[in-house]
């Protein structure tokens, strides 16, 4: 692996040099003709369209802060995402932006493997699986892109001048017609697991997830299902909830049985770069691996602990689910050191009894010092199987109603959590309604929830109408729903403009 980063960084840097520097002969930088000659080349950079993934402006605190505090579910006071929890984002928000640019790096990346490797030679399976993780990381980042910034430009093939970088935004269906084009090329590209030296490296079965959820997301519920079942019937392999839903937030929980997707961090800490000089492309935490101590971190909001207190377990307890999800004042609750919630948050407590604190990613071992900023191991689950259970749930109601397939679908993931099983016959609304509070239950944290409420059309309802976001300047009007489009890229792209919002 250390060797291919190393061939990357020698090829993207060339890539960044001016024309001076391209008219001096340098022994260690590779040139075009030097490189896509090799099976070693292709996997370099295939490698090095992943790692953008893993930076802190994407996958990383600073990202999902915004993305977590644009939902109904969080609210923050963190100078990283406070403004992000009142839809006041700054367009010039040097943090922000980059999570933008990561994103670009990763198509920009897919985009050279796609136009590159077929040209060479080497093992046909494995230039195809590259092919497959091209494509799919591509769909990826476009799903993204699209989902919080709306009116983007769409490239599929490398820029070969200035003017070719400045591509003008397209509708946005032309993107998610181009997600599905990708995601349909990858599936059967993509082998359905790796060898254990490969783990992190997406699947068929991962881009038949996403393409499922990109049906979900454009509400073509018939497509949705039927993807997304063939995950559920094993087409791909076996994927199963594992037996404890904390396993999925815990270092012993990897790359475990429920997920067909995660981000790969580790405990190095190092914000080295992958591809030559995006620095910091490598680093390693995840989203909330922080001290929450610091009382300017994500705060739930107390419709969301309500609905976990609303039904209880088989036995009577507390839905499970609420102790991983969130910190609130119950009896028993301690926090790293030891210390009891209602002493550690007193002053907050005075004010609002329900204080509750956001509880997933959280230090896994409990007790001593918070892990530093970028080195939380943990990684970061991007589709898990209870979602696509959940998705499907959901897509067969709109189907088809509430049948015993998406009765079944979603009691599996209640059955884990020793939840009773949903009460047979109920309508089509109804059974709808369960889902979406099921998927807050389920998936609390995990950057879907902004999401959920924009493709339900939800969003600027549930924001306006929540008495806990109009506490404060809220700055929300129609369009801010999405993030504006940074400053440096409307500035320096004649072809670009603002979204509606922001102007």
């Amino acid at each position: 692996m250390k060797k291919y980063i190393v061939i990357i960084c020698c090829f993207i840097s060339f890539y960044g040099c001016d024309d001076d520097f391209l008219n001096q002969e340098n022994p260690n930088t590779l040139t075009p003709d030097q490189f896509w000659n090799t099976s070693d080349d292709a996997q370099s950079a295939i490698v090095g369209t992943y790692s953008p993934l893993s930076t802190i402006f994407n996958h990383g605190r600073l990202f999902s802060g915004y993305t977590q505090s644009l939902s109904d579910a969080v609210h923050t006071t963190a100078d990283f995402s406070y403004n992000a929890s009142l839809y006041n984002l700054n367009p010039g928000d040097g943090n922000f932006t980059a999570g933008w640019g990561e994103y670009w790096k990763i198509v920009f990346r897919a985009n050279l493997v796609l136009q590159n490797v077929p040209n060479i030679e080497m093992d046909s399976d494995l230039k195809n699986n590259i092919l497959g993780e091209a494509y799919f990381l591509r769909a990826y980042s476009y799903f993204v892109l699209v989902n919080y910034f709306n009116n983007i430009p769409l490239v599929t093939v490398p820029a070969a001048s200035l003017a070719e970088t400045q591509q003008p935004q397209v509708e946005p269906a032309l993107v998610w017609a181009q997600i599905k084009e990708d995601l349909n090329m990858a599936i059967p590209m993509l082998p359905n697991s790796w060898d254990d030296n490969n783990k992190g490296r997406v699947t068929a079965g991962a881009a038949t997830a996403l393409l499922g959820k990109t049906y979900l997301y454009q509400q073509e519920w018939s497509d949705a299902a039927t993807q997304l079942k063939r995950v559920i019937d094993g087409e791909f392999g076996t994927y199963t909830l594992t037996s404890d839903y904390s396993d999925n937030f815990r270092l012993s929980g990897d790359n475990n049985s429920e997920s067909l997707f995660e981000i790969q961090f580790d405990l190095t800490g190092a914000w080295t770069a992958g591809w030559g000089s995006d620095v910091p492309s490598t680093a390693r935490y995840n989203s909330f691996g922080f001290d929450m101590s610091n009382a300017g971190s994500s705060v739930l909001n107390t419709w969301v602990l309500n609905l976990f207190l609303k039904d209880r377990t088989i036995n009577g307890q507390i839905d499970p689910r609420a102790y991983e999800t969130m910190v609130w004042n119950y009896p028993g609750a301690e926090h790293f050191n030891g210390e009891s919630f209602a002493t550690k948050f007193a002053s907050q407590l005075a004010e609002d009894p329900n204080y509750v604190k956001a509880g997933k990613y959280i230090n896994p071992n409990g007790g001593g010092a918070a892990p530093a900023f970028n080195t939380f191991a943990v990684n970061k689950k991007i589709i898990r199987f209870a979602d696509v259970l959940l998705m499907y749930a959901e897509a067969e109601n709109e189907n088809n109603g509430p049948t015993s397939d998406a009765y079944a679908a979603v009691n599996q993931v209640r059955d884990r959590a020793n939840m009773p099983d949903f009460t047979l016959g109920m309508s089509k609304d109804d059974f709808r309604q369960k889902v979406r509070d099921e998927r807050v239950l389920e998936l609390t944290l995990e950057d879907i929830r902004q999401l959920d409420l924009l493709r339900w059309g939800m969003l600027p309802d549930r924001i306006i109408d929540n008495p806990e976001f109009r506490e404060g300047n809220n700055s929300y009007k129609p369009g801010r729903e999405y993030f504006p489009i940074p400053q440096l890229e409307w500035s320096t792209n004649p072809n670009i403009v603002q979204n509606p919002g922001y102007e």
